[in-house]
């Protein structure tokens, strides 16, 4: 159904009944008869939904794309996952000949590191990838969840591998990366498809502001796992030269700092606790001012150490900036409710 937007005027009945009239176009179509009831939701923003509470077929967003010998396989990547992340159900895939192999295979590679898209039809010239998950059973709450753990994880062990010159573990957590990927454009994908469809937002039981939220601290946990990878690879800038114990001891508490800021942070957001979101913000601005000395000691090394240690703290530090925007999201979504 095309989205319709109409004007109706309240009218009063009797000594303080209020009604309006329903478009009859949505009464028809979603199979209502005189007598039926009407499911009524007051959003936190003071509007009002009103939804019939039968089951129906929503509607599938369908996105569709041109291929040819010339696409760019990178770009066409990056087509599919910008799709994905707008709320597109349903992709398909022409060519007005035969789609080469490399095109498949960027397509076989999209289904695989996104939740929910599959192949379910496929010919000589043609694509179809349909998202076949049930979002409901991943709410955006659990998933931001599963991000922060598996982020904290990350960052937790790439320092360990820091500490212990671990190349092995510092490839694992450079491998991780691509799951809080999928996860982000998850949330993504679940941001928009709230806010295009309202009875999705009813039955995920989610305001536009959380879901707003919620999406900006996927993004932070995102990059906060990109910092990870950043101090997983100084171990082969630092695996051959002699750091003082000390120095990764220092690291390691900085590090351990911004951990602890970023947990705070997502309990904050969760609990809608303003006052510990604050306190992250002014445990932040005192870690900053230590991670900056650390680095002017960084500095004064040579070579691959300077580098190497440079590389992780300012890493560290980009982590503790990026708990403070979750801090900074938990007091607006705290006031906002």
């Amino acid at each position: 159904m095309i989205p319709l937007q109409e004007s109706r005027r309240i009218q009063k009945t009797g000594g303080s009944t209020y009604t309006i009239s329903l478009p009859k176009r949505w009464v028809v179509d979603s199979g209502l008869k005189k007598g039926d009831f009407l499911l009524m939701t007051i959003g936190s923003d003071g509007s009002l939904s009103i939804d019939s509470g039968s089951p129906r077929e929503t509607e599938k967003l369908t996105k569709e794309i041109s291929v040819d010998s010339k696409t760019d396989p990178r770009a066409l990547l990056r087509q599919l996952i910008g799709a994905y992340v707008t709320g597109h159900d349903v992709i398909h895939m022409r060519s007005n000949s035969r789609i080469l192999p490399e095109i498949r295979r960027v397509v076989q590679d999209f289904s695989r590191r996104v939740i929910g898209p599959e192949i379910i039809e496929e010919s000589s010239n043609h694509i179809v990838v349909q998202d076949v998950a049930d979002h409901a059973d991943l709410a955006m709450r659990k998933v931001v969840r599963r991000m922060h753990l598996m982020v904290k994880n990350m960052f937790e062990e790439a320092v360990r591998a820091v500490d212990s010159m671990d190349v092995t573990l510092a490839d694992e957590v450079i491998a991780r990366d691509d799951e809080v990927d999928r996860l982000h454009w998850f949330v993504e994908k679940q941001h928009a498809t709230i806010r295009r469809n309202v009875s999705f937002a009813i039955k995920m039981k989610m305001s536009w502001l959380e879901s707003d939220v919620l999406l900006s601290t996927a993004k932070s946990l995102e990059r906060i796992a990109d910092h990870a990878v950043r101090v997983a690879h100084s171990v082969r800038l630092l695996e051959t030269s002699k750091v003082d114990r000390a120095v990764i001891s220092d690291l390691e508490r900085l590090s351990s700092g911004a951990v602890s800021i970023l947990d705070d942070s997502i309990e904050a957001l969760f609990k809608s606790d303003s006052i510990l979101a604050n306190k992250c913000l002014d445990r932040s601005s005192s870690l900053q001012d230590e991670i900056n000395k650390f680095l002017e000691g960084a500095m004064t090394r040579r070579g691959k150490v300077a580098v190497g240690l440079a590389f992780a703290a300012e890493s560290v530090s980009r982590a503790c900036g990026y708990s403070s925007d979750i801090a900074e999201t938990a007091i607006n979504l705290a006031e906002g409710q």
